[in-house]
């Protein structure tokens, strides 16, 4: 972790400073969230046992070492946790609302921990309950209508949590290592140039299998090999984030068209439209075929398919989804 200033140990043993609670309820600011659905008759103390810390940038008079607004790192992981099951809890019914409330009071959480220069085994079970949430709702928004989303803002902030962990994994004991997380991480890095050399560079944390398949998506990305890319990729244990390779699984699949279109260009020849989805993994490739501008049926002209429209914002989210059949991400 990043060096504090000043070594600072926070006090505040509430997800919330007692100062900002204050100033909050004074000022009417409390997040629909930290309220309940019959807010009227609500206890003033529940509403205050529901606040999260909002994230402010460090401003001129302003003193952010200060311990009393400070949560130290067993609170700062319950509050994550807290974070965590709302979302869970949320998801489905206001997702824009429940999305930028973590987003936000996840930044507070890790503006607190590098202000203390918490150790790297607190700053690890801190990311790791973190990291998933950034995975899940970035696979949601490249692949859904998603208001508030910011790629920018949000591809930043994964970044930040994966590489700090990264870094934590470096100077803890070995068996400190959580697998699924280390997939995910090696799954996100895919299109960098880097993918195989990182991935050997964390081969003794894991299973030779597993070390195995990735190692084949890696190289099967590198050499547009598309059909045992997805292969190897179902082949990942369930408890595998695999959505965090949802970039990769978008450019392949549209390396993977341009390179169908060049081999079958001729006007006269047809694919079956299930040859094609087993192909891109694609249940129903139907709805891709559309915003290519193919007409509907179950022989598909590969001439007629138009890659013009691959930057479209619909067609990239189509080419985003994840459907395999150990998974449940389509």
């Amino acid at each position: 972790m990043c060096s504090a200033p000043h070594s600072v140990v926070g006090r505040c043993m509430t997800m919330c400073p007692e100062a900002e609670i204050r100033f909050r309820l004074a000022s009417n600011m409390v997040h629909a969230l930290e309220k309940s659905e019959q807010d009227n008759s609500e206890n003033p103390e529940d509403i205050r046992n529901r606040m999260v810390k909002e994230y402010t940038r460090p401003a001129a008079g302003t003193n952010h070492l200060h311990p009393d607004i400070l949560r130290p790192p067993k609170i700062l992981l319950s509050t994550v946790r807290y974070l965590v099951n709302l979302y869970k809890r949320e998801k489905a019914k206001q997702f824009n609302l429940v999305y930028n409330f973590v987003c936000d009071r996840f930044r507070a959480v890790r503006q607190d921990m590098i202000l203390q220069d918490i150790s790297a085994a607190e700053a690890l079970r801190i990311l790791e309950a973190m990291i998933p949430f950034y995975l899940e709702t970035d696979y949601i928004c490249r692949t859904r209508n998603c208001d508030v989303y910011d790629w920018k803002l949000h591809s930043t902030q994964m970044e930040e949590c994966l590489s700090r962990w990264a870094e934590a994994m470096e100077v803890v004991p070995y068996d400190s290592a959580s697998i699924p997380t280390l997939c995910a991480y090696i799954l996100q890095g895919i299109p960098s140039s880097t993918a195989l050399q990182d991935l050997y560079a964390w081969k003794r944390y894991l299973d030779y299998n597993i070390f195995c398949i990735l190692r084949d998506i890696i190289i099967a990305f590198r050499g547009n090999n598309y059909v045992r890319f997805f292969r190897r990729l179902s082949e990942l244990p369930g408890d595998i984030t695999v959505v965090a390779a949802v970039e990769a699984v978008r450019i392949l699949r549209q390396r993977a068209l341009y390179t169908i279109t060049t081999a079958y260009k001729s006007p006269a020849v047809k694919i079956p439209k299930s040859t094609l989805g087993r192909w891109l993994q694609y249940d129903d490739i139907s709805d891709i075929l559309s915003h290519l501008g193919v007409p509907c049926s179950d022989f598909v002209p590969i001439s007629s398919i138009d890659l013009s429209a691959i930057p479209n914002d619909d067609s990239r989210k189509l080419l985003s989804v994840i459907c395999l059949s150990k998974s449940n991400t389509c």
